[in-house]
């Protein structure tokens, strides 16, 4: 059985990536769908875009949407799972290394590497440089809802020493302030993890006053 911790942090990945979701997905460019599929559908999508790549060679949309399908394996089994998913997502970068979306998956996958080892030192540098690459991702491409949710939650579970938590209070208060202004429409769930990790985030670092405030505001969507 997964445990709480997994089956969360699989509910915050789905949440923060998969913004557009939809039931199928029937060409590799639409990789936002593979996190509306389940376990077995995404297994098959993979063998499918795998068996299609070895046809094709070096086809971009196939290893992100490999390396996505990866990265969220991975969230629940990194062993198995964040070697492969960064194997394709680098493999999709160097082809188009203009693609933040695909960088900052990559700075995703790297970091989730870091569970994958006792060392350290390796374990240091895989945080490290998975970060800087979705910082990266979001110093190009500010206004990325995507990139900004993924950095957020993704900052939001690092470990304290990392110093990621003004990071993520960054990410989700301008996500807030979007969805305040009506300049983006997300799903009431969605938008009550970002009030509840603003209130979480915002408790931790003293402010009682922030927390009261954003707690209040994913309380409503419980009670529209």
């Amino acid at each position: 059985m997964k445990s709480a911790k997994t089956i969360a942090l699989r509910v915050l990945l789905v949440l923060a990536l998969g913004i557009f979701m939809f039931a199928g997905i029937s060409t590799a460019a639409e990789w936002q769908g593979l996190h509306a599929l389940d376990e077995k559908e995404l297994t098959k999508k993979i063998e499918a875009f795998k068996k299609e790549l070895d046809e094709t060679q070096d086809n971009y949309a196939l290893l992100k949407a490999i390396g996505i399908a990866y990265h969220i394996k991975a969230t629940e089994d990194a062993d198995t799972f964040a070697p492969k998913a960064l194997q394709s997502l680098k493999k999709a970068h160097e082809l188009n290394p203009e693609d933040t979306v695909t960088l900052c998956y990559l700075g995703g996958a790297t970091t989730l590497m870091a569970n994958t080892t006792w060392n350290p030192i390796k374990k240091s540098s895989y945080a490290n440089n998975g970060i800087a690459m979705m910082d990266k991702a979001a110093r190009k491409d500010p206004d990325n809802i995507s990139i900004r949710l993924t950095r957020a939650f993704n900052s939001k579970g690092m470990p304290d020493f990392l110093d990621r938590k003004d990071i993520a209070i960054e990410d989700f208060e301008y996500i807030a302030a979007k969805l305040e202004n009506n300049s983006i429409s997300l799903a009431p769930c969605l938008k009550k993890d970002i009030y509840s990790s603003l209130s979480e985030l915002y408790k931790e670092t003293g402010n009682d006053a922030k927390a009261k405030k954003y707690a209040a505001a994913a309380s409503k969507l419980d009670n529209p």
